[in-house]
């Protein structure tokens, strides 16, 4: 049974992912207003390629080649319908070509017929299974992929491009293997490092080449599980931006130092990235550090803006100035400088120790230290995980790095403090990810 589709609903380079994916045999006809093609597949293998274009036949191709004039290209074409042979036949009868000739145009006309396909943006196209397809594959499926790979980079329109690769907007690539035959000229893993809207502004060449490794199966697309928050950050993105200054904190211009203060630490703790650390999510994480960037920035330039004025406000208070050093210790734990990070971090819980964002950063911090160093002990962090726990009873975090040190220690318990922080928080994707290693080495 036949599919019959335009190819603004499924472009051309879609159309051959499905094909190879689907190891189609039949035959897919493409027709736009003045051309019609067909392209035979066996197995998803390319078997031939019919054409109506006068340019891309035998003879045409033989004279763009430069192996025979205009007049033997329209001698031997009036002479093969006569006689009902093929052009390619006629020219070796009358010693015009050699057999390597032929053999060489016919490659060359199989592509040209192939990659004209590909400066489609409009047609219509029929999809006709047909079993017993008995023409052999004239292309390998690494020779099928570099020409699909040619086509997406070198001639399709790039709205179509994006026709193609909007469906798949905020995903992102993974790259399923790097034993590409087409040179790509960038650096594969640089498409992971973006999601599929991103990489859509990045320039042409990244899109044309992520299209290209996703048609031949070298590329998939991994769906973020928090799309609604995604969406939800975007909008807050937005909304910021848009905002005046002031607006960003829910002030007016004319509002006091102490309630610019005031108001700037409860925007930052409702938005602060490590909010959204759990999701394990690159997108999340990159719309709230865009968010904190705005915000931090915009406090910054209020703050400078008003320096110098005599106000007779207080000075800045204990959990603002925590705040502060809280971002610095972010800005340290970024290059890995786990000192200063810990510095800073016991500072933060010394000056608002009712914030258990604070306590937890702590933890966190000193087990990386431990493990990515060798530095400290599991007796230090383990008592300041009791604080903590003592302090937060619903913290999480603090749970699962409990079950991290007991872990290292070999200690059976490790799995009931990550079962306790999934009582806690059944979201936690840390927890989860200890708890299911744990039940594949007791199976």
């Amino acid at each position: 049974m036949s599919d019959v589709f335009s190819l603004k609903e499924k472009p051309f380079p879609i159309l051959l992912r499905e094909a190879l994916e689907n190891s189609f045999t039949g035959i897919i006809f493409v027709n736009s207003e003045k051309w019609k093609k067909g392209i035979i597949l066996r197995d998803a293998r390319l078997c031939s390629i019919q054409s109506n274009r006068p340019d891309e036949l035998l003879g045409s191709i033989l004279k763009d080649m430069g192996i025979i004039t205009e007049e033997q290209n329209a001698m031997s074409l009036s002479k093969a319908r006569i006689e009902g042979k093929k052009q390619g036949e006629i020219l070796l009868d009358i010693g015009a070509v050699k057999d390597s000739d032929i053999e060489a145009a016919l490659k060359r006309q199989v592509e040209t017929r192939f990659l004209d396909i590909f400066t489609w943006s409009t047609g219509i196209v029929q999809k006709v299974p047909k079993t017993g397809i008995e023409k052999a594959p004239i292309k390998t499926r690494d020779e099928l992929n570099a020409l699909i790979m040619k086509g997406i980079i070198e001639k399709t329109p790039f709205s179509v491009i994006i026709d193609s690769l909007s469906p798949y907007a905020d995903a992102r690539p993974r790259i399923l293997k790097e034993d590409v035959s087409y040179d790509t000229g960038i650096d594969l893993k640089e498409l992971e490092n973006h999601n599929v809207s991103e990489i859509l502004l990045l320039g042409q060449d990244l899109p044309r080449v992520l299209l290209g490794l996703l048609c031949i199966g070298k590329v998939s697309m991994v769906e973020s599980k928090h799309k609604k928050l995604i969406e939800k950050l975007r909008s807050r993105l937005r909304r910021l931006r848009d905002m005046e200054p002031y607006e960003r904190f829910g002030l007016k211009p004319d509002a006091t130092d102490e309630e610019l203060n005031r108001a700037y630490i409860r925007v930052v703790k409702a938005n602060h990235p490590d909010i959204y650390s759990s999701t394990d999510d690159p997108e999340v994480m990159h719309l709230a550090n865009e968010i904190f960037t705005i915000i931090q920035s915009t406090y910054s330039s209020l703050k400078k803006s008003r320096s110098g004025k005599a106000s007779g406000q207080k000075e800045i208070t204990p959990e603002l100035r925590a705040e502060v050093l809280f971002s610095n210790a972010q800005d340290a734990l970024k290059s890995r400088d786990y000192e200063k990070a810990i510095d800073l971090l016991r500072v933060c819980v010394k000056l608002n120790p009712g914030e258990r964002v604070f306590m937890e950063s702590l933890i966190k911090t000193m087990f990386l230290k431990w493990q990515s160093t060798g530095r400290g002990n599991s007796l230090e962090i383990k008592r300041l995980i009791r604080d903590g726990i003592k302090k937060f009873p619903r913290s999480d975090a603090i749970y699962v790095v409990l079950g991290w040190v007991l872990k290292n220690e070999n200690s059976p318990r490790a799995t009931d403090a990550f079962r306790k922080a999934l009582k806690i928080n059944p979201e936690n994707l840390d927890a989860q990810r200890e708890m299911r290693l744990h039940y594949l080495r007791t199976k």
